[in-house]
């Protein structure tokens, strides 16, 4: 089977061509349904190429091997290592989310509840912080010491759950800051009082049929109950990604369940940022998320700061390291991931997935 995007065309002529057979398992939603060729789902099949090749010129060794989209329920396009786990980086950032947003609906928690009465750490430097400045990247936490990578950055020290004084007050600024994360899935670890990998899995995973996945811890609390890391490190392939895209695509539902609180959908695939919100000058200053960021969702709006202008205003997408990316897109009713290990597209993904979004808007029939 052909493994890297240098032979596209024929590439697609072989997914194109047998795609039509269904494939029946119990995975999910999609899954059950099939497949459809693009002539049946209305898409021009030479103009959806011409997306793909794009993709894959800004992609790197990895091309668009695990990429997947889905629309109206059924897979249109499927590269051909969708069934390769590996790690989604920052895209972990929703799960860690969802957690909150199922917390919410069990009325354990408010989103404007103050952190620091589930952890106290957080009481002496940090005791205005909520839960919504945890979901929005504006809590200003910082914890003490140097990155644990050998490079010029205060994000990621070994000591991710020491605080150190706040960069700014909650709420005036936004930053990008993955210890901030990293508390958020302890505080949410504390109320929960187990890991969250296992309770996504009783409440997500296991009804969408996302079987065999782990989520990388970051040490323990005070209770001795292992933190899945706030930040990253849950592994999972494309297919398993789409599910969640396509479970947030349809606002919590999926078959018949109401997994997760319509309301919550919404609101975290929507701009929860203001665009007049400084981006701290720290040194995660070019992650620009003031109107363009929900609760832990990358969004489109008309004057974000990383806007789409040429995508559909209603796109949502999951952003992690290596341009892993699960995109929904309501206008189109359609999920689109591509995962990947290998780097990041240098002009930023907001940038390419416009351009990526804009042509494949052209080869939608019905639009």
């Amino acid at each position: 089977m052909l493994k890297r995007h240098h032979h596209l065309p024929f590439l697609l002529l072989l997914l194109f061509s047998s795609s039509c057979t269904p494939e029946q398992n119990k995975e999910g939603s999609f899954d059950q349904q099939g497949r459809k060729t693009p002539g049946q789902a209305k898409i021009d099949t030479t103009k959806l190429g011409e997306a793909l090749a794009y993709l894959a010129s800004k992609s790197f060794e990895d091309g668009i091997n695990e990429v997947l989209i889905v629309q109206d329920d059924h897979i249109i396009y499927e590269g051909d290592s969708t069934h390769q786990a590996h790690n989604i980086y920052s895209c972990s950032k929703v799960f860690t989310s969802t957690v909150l947003g199922l917390l919410m609906a069990e009325g354990r928690v408010k989103l404007d509840d103050r952190a620091a009465a589930y952890e106290p750490l957080l009481q002496e430097h940090y005791p205005e912080v909520t839960f919504r400045h945890f979901a929005t990247m504006t809590s200003g936490y910082s914890a003490e010491g140097r990155s644990r990578w050998n490079d010029e950055n205060a994000d990621w020290s070994w000591t991710p759950y020491t605080p150190e004084e706040p960069h700014f007050p909650p709420g005036s600024h936004f930053e990008y800051w993955d210890e901030a994360q990293m508390m958020y899935g302890r505080i949410l670890t504390n109320i929960l009082q187990m890991p969250l990998k296992d309770y996504l899995t009783q409440k997500i995973a296991d009804p969408i049929g996302m079987s065999d996945w782990s989520w990388g811890t970051e040490r323990e609390n005070a209770d001795g109950i292992p933190i899945n890391n706030g930040c990253t490190g849950v592994r999972i392939n494309a297919r398993q990604l789409a599910k969640w895209g396509q479970l947030y695509l349809n606002k919590g539902r999926w078959e018949g369940q109401q997994l997760l609180p319509e309301t919550w959908c919404t609101m975290a695939t929507s701009n929860q940022v203001a665009a007049n919100t400084p981006v701290f000058d720290g040194d995660r200053a070019r992650s620009r998320g003031s109107g363009s960021y929900g609760f832990n969702w990358w969004v489109n709006s008309p004057d974000g700061l990383s806007r789409m202008p040429d995508a559909p205003l209603g796109v949502a997408y999951m952003s992690g390291l290596n341009h892993n990316v699960c995109a929904i897109i309501p206008e189109w009713n359609m999920v689109v991931v591509r995962m990947g290990d290998d780097k990041n597209p240098p002009e930023g993904k907001h940038v390419v997935w416009n351009e990526f979004l804009h042509l494949l808007s052209k080869s939608l029939k019905s639009t």
